[in-house]
């Protein structure tokens, strides 16, 4: 009986650790199969949000560059008060193009809108309020130009005052503007693939601001 009890007990004992080796086979193999997930799912995060930063170059580079159209094409209109040259119908067709690169500039900005965080709104809202205050003081020299001289006869040239007193402010915002961008989205040290991203890896929602008009 001794003998026999012995091997029962044997079998039993060996049978127990088949057991344990399977379950602690299934647990390795769970951990290894949640950390590959885990892997897989930074991977994925990184990938969305160095998307994320080149879309948001991309979009930031548009915005600067139709402002700067614009601006050049005001400079346009003010060379023409400086130095009268055309007629009305050239001034005019000037001052349009002005509000064409603006609505191009308005697409631009939304473009961009919808991509940035609250935080981020800020410095686009600073800069569009810095071309409005421009273009504003250019209409209103503009037309007090024009409303001192008879329609078509000679006038007198004339420094755009208003105009003038704004484009420094606009030159250092787009500067400023310009710094801005370079510090979040040209700096390798600012930037932290996956920071961003909550722990069920989902990316936070953008909340985007209403931009003012003028």
């Amino acid at each position: 009986m001794d003998g026999q009890w012995a091997v029962v007990v044997g079998a039993g004992l060996g049978a127990s650790g088949a057991v344990v080796g399977a379950l602690t086979t299934w647990a390795s193999a769970r951990v290894s199969a949640r950390g590959q997930l885990n892997v897989a799912r930074l991977q994925l995060v990184s990938q969305q949000e160095a998307e994320t930063v080149a879309r948001k170059r991309a979009a930031y580079a548009d915005l600067i560059l139709c402002v700067d159209t614009v601006r050049r094409q005001m400079r346009i209109v003010r060379q023409h008060v400086q130095a009268p040259r055309g007629t009305d119908d050239d001034l005019e067709a000037e001052r349009a193009a002005v509000h064409d690169r603006i609505r191009e500039t308005q697409a631009a900005e939304w473009v961009l809108r919808l991509m940035l965080a609250e935080d981020e709104q800020a410095a686009v809202t600073d800069l569009i309020d810095a071309i409005y205050a421009c273009h504003l003081a250019l209409i209103e020299d503009v037309d007090e130009w024009l409303a001192g001289s008879e329609p078509e006869g000679t006038r007198e040239p004339a420094d755009t005052l208003r105009y003038r007193e704004t484009t420094g402010a606009l030159q250092a915002q787009m500067l400023d503007f310009s710094g801005r961008v370079h510090e979040r989205l040209y700096r390798p040290g600012e930037i932290t693939i996956g920071a961003s991203a909550r722990p069920d890896g989902r990316l936070p929602r953008n909340r985007v601001a209403r931009p003012r008009r003028p």
